[in-house]
């Protein structure tokens, strides 16, 4: 049985209450957090009381055939089960095994960023502008493998650094992949390959993401206000670091397990 070596503890540093199961990670609050998601439940700027890492583990050909008929109302009821406010809750949707996430915790000065990451690759990592396999059209449905990244930290960012932290975390976790040799899938299909060469050159190619990554980046909104979060400020060196190695950890556990 799998040890793993970089399990999320208990309680967060940063504030939160980690619930761990077979299928999910769920990180509760004692009070009203500020995040930044890319899942379809509650997506984008929201308050929440919990946000969570939701394993897949079947497989589906459209969204229809979730419960719910959608990825949203799935994840909502995932919450639902665990008596949860779904109206102040997000998620993110992974095929990625959960017992083999990742947590990172890094500090510099008063500052504190923690990650729980899971990286499922195999099937879906990809270089970013090199072809696509499907067009969105009622409900198609890529089954992610995903790299998911929850980020959490003490301090409290405007809108605008809020973004700028997903472009670090994107950039961290693209240095991470290619630094682990992460090459671009050739499982599929790719439709409009013929792109300008300033994309790539070649065939086969080191991967900048997968095609269903997710993050969700939740802030205190009683920490200091930064509004920056890029790479030379000492808030973006911080959280590119713990993306990192929260990152490294999780491809470390997924090969871990495999051998």
């Amino acid at each position: 049985m799998f040890n793993n070596p970089y399990e999320v503890p208990q309680e967060l540093a940063t504030g939160g209450h980690v619930t761990k199961e077979l299928n999910s990670v769920t990180v509760h609050f004692d009070d009203i957090h500020y995040s930044l998601s890319s899942g379809q439940l509650n997506g984008g700027y929201h308050h929440t009381l919990a946000v969570r890492n939701q394993q897949l583990t079947y497989q589906i050909e459209t969204e229809k055939d979730l419960p719910g008929g959608s990825v949203a109302n799935y994840l909502a009821q995932e919450f639902e089960h665990i008596d949860t406010p779904v109206h102040f809750s997000t998620a993110l949707l992974t095929s990625a095994t959960m017992n083999l996430h990742a947590y990172a915790k890094v500090e510099e000065h008063d500052t504190i960023v923690e990650t729980i990451v899971t990286a499922g690759y195999e099937k879906t990592a990809h270089r970013a502008g090199t072809g696509y396999c499907y067009e969105e059209r009622d409900g198609n449905f890529i089954v992610p493998g995903t790299i998911n990244i929850l980020v959490f930290t003490n301090k409290a960012l405007t809108d605008s650094a809020m973004v700028k932290a997903i472009m670090t975390i994107t950039e961290a976790k693209t240095a991470a992949i290619q630094d682990w040799g992460v090459e671009s899938v050739r499982l599929y299909p790719f439709i409009n390959e013929d792109i300008p060469d300033a994309i790539t050159k070649e065939r086969k190619t080191s991967a900048t993401g997968t095609s269903t990554d997710g993050i969700i980046l939740t802030i205190d909104t009683n920490g200091d206000v930064l509004t920056d979060a890029g790479s030379f400020s000492l808030f973006g060196d911080t959280l590119a670091k713990a993306v990192y190695v929260g990152i490294q950890r999780a491809l470390e556990n997924a090969i871990g397990a495999e051998s």
